[in-house]
């Protein structure tokens, strides 16, 4: 099984608890709201100082996340420093950041920052500016991963890791149901419309399931289906303030949405941490997933095939989802210099440290990391390959990130509730109008 950790999937167990928790953190007042950033006063030293660097990170040292082997790299490679490491679960790291570097003691000096949260990690004072020391790395990563960081013109984060998604088909399935096979070329890309017909061609020739969205109503997933008909990432306006999902590019994108299901193509009851083990299973023919779904398909049974994310028909441009982790500084470390020296290994140096020495694959942000990502065994069948092409291009071509806002966790957790109620049958207009009323309330407090 995958780490519960993986990129675009951690969201999906997150208590209910959890979300509050984390509301609470990064909506309320911190007493380390507002510091002032001293990003001139350190610099990425040409020569190591001699010592230690706190990591507070979701990632575990040793098994299922394998961080061991990154940290041993890395000291031996400068062995001048010493990391010092700190597992929290993720429905805990927002809490657990705000308290601890709001209390202005410099501990940790460097952190795991959820990308959507980079915002209100930056509006409060708990990210220190890292403009002037990496703003000249820009060109080392993906345009949309590096920009993730980025907040009304001042870097504060930088990204280690990415993600997309693409469209997975069960090639028994499809032959079963007399279906032709998706091409796996970015230029001629399935359409939602053609999905949505094949799949419940499919599931009446004998699949159990149609298709699945790897996460059923999670914003992350679904955000491009409304982007692509030409709206908007959900808000706009000042700081990003202002909903704006209720456009008729939403609503027809939604309405697409609710008929996969009010069909039959794709199932009502199913939970996102089941639809994984549905496919490797062989009971869904087409599944929209991410890459992280390749390492459990190369030892499956299942004769499976890989090709590009779909588009509708009318779209106004491909769309797909992005976004991960990136690590941050707190503005109150003791140790600037050396954190910048195991932020640089990490994110840049040799491809990114991160990528090249963790044995679990995951996606780089950084150019060249896409390359040690590729160079993985999962990547060297003819499968493999397909994704590999697939996935270059859209985390450089297409690749459209979540909202920029300090509202961020509650305009996810409303939008999410819409989604959920729209496949359950709901007016995707009068749905969609119920949650723009709950979150500019929810966001008043903001202005």
């Amino acid at each position: 099984m995958r780490s519960h950790v993986h990129p675009g999937r951690r969201r999906l167990l997150v208590t209910a608890a959890g979300v509050i928790a984390g509301a609470l953190a990064l909506t309320g007042c911190s007493s380390g709201g507002g510091a002032a950033s001293s990003s001139g006063s350190w610099s990425i030293p040409s020569k190591d100082p001699k010592t230690t660097v706190k990591v507070l990170s979701i990632l575990s040292l040793k098994s299922p996340d394998n961080m061991q082997p990154v940290v041993d790299a890395f000291e031996k490679a400068h062995p001048n420093i010493t990391i010092k490491w700190q597992t929290v679960p993720f429905d805990s790291l927002n809490s657990t950041v705000d308290s601890h570097v709001s209390n202005k003691g410099g501990d940790p000096d460097l952190y795991w920052a959820d990308q959507p949260r980079i915002a209100a990690l930056a509006s409060r004072g708990e990210a220190e500016d890292l403009t002037s020391q990496f703003g000249g790395y820009s060109s080392s990563f993906d345009k949309v991963s590096y920009e993730t960081g980025v907040q009304k013109g001042k870097l504060y984060a930088l990204p280690i890791a990415n993600s997309t998604q693409l469209l997975y088909y069960n090639k028994d399935l499809l032959a079963k149901a007399g279906l032709p096979t998706p091409s796996a070329s970015t230029s001629s890309r399935m359409t939602w419309q053609d999905l949505a017909s094949d799949a419940l061609k499919a599931k009446q020739a004998g699949a159990q399931y149609g298709m699945t969205f790897g996460q059923f109503d999670r914003y992350y997933q679904l955000e491009p289906l409304s982007v692509q008909l030409g709206g908007s990432v959900g808000a706009d306006g000042k700081d990003n303030l202002t909903p704006d999902f209720t456009n008729s590019a939403w609503v027809k994108a939604m309405t697409w949405y609710r008929s996969i299901f009010a069909s039959g193509a794709a199932p009502k009851g199913m939970t996102a941490d089941q639809t994984d083990p549905a496919f490797l299973a062989g009971q869904v023919a087409y599944s929209v997933e991410g890459p992280w779904l390749l390492p459990e398909l190369q030892t499956s049974k299942v004769h499976w095939g890989v090709a590009p994310m779909p588009a509708f028909a009318d779209s106004k441009q491909v769309a797909t989802p992005t976004g991960s982790w990136s690590v941050a500084m707190n503005p109150f470390s003791k140790q600037k210099d050396a954190t910048a020296v195991f932020m640089k290994w990490l994110a840049i140096d040799n491809g990114s440290g991160y990528i090249r020495y963790r044995s679990n694959p995951e996606l780089a942000a950084n150019v060249k990391g896409k390359q040690l990502y590729f160079d993985k065994p999962v990547f060297q069948s003819t499968e493999g390959t397909d994704a590999a092409k697939i996935i270059n291009h859209e985390t450089s071509q297409t690749a459209v990130s979540r909202v920029k806002t300090i509202g961020y966790i509650e305009f996810e957790s409303i939008i999410n509730q819409a989604y959920s109620d729209i496949r359950n049958g709901a007016d995707p207009k009068q749905a969609l109008d119920a949650a723009k009323a709950k979150l500019t309330t929810a966001w008043a407090k903001y202005k």
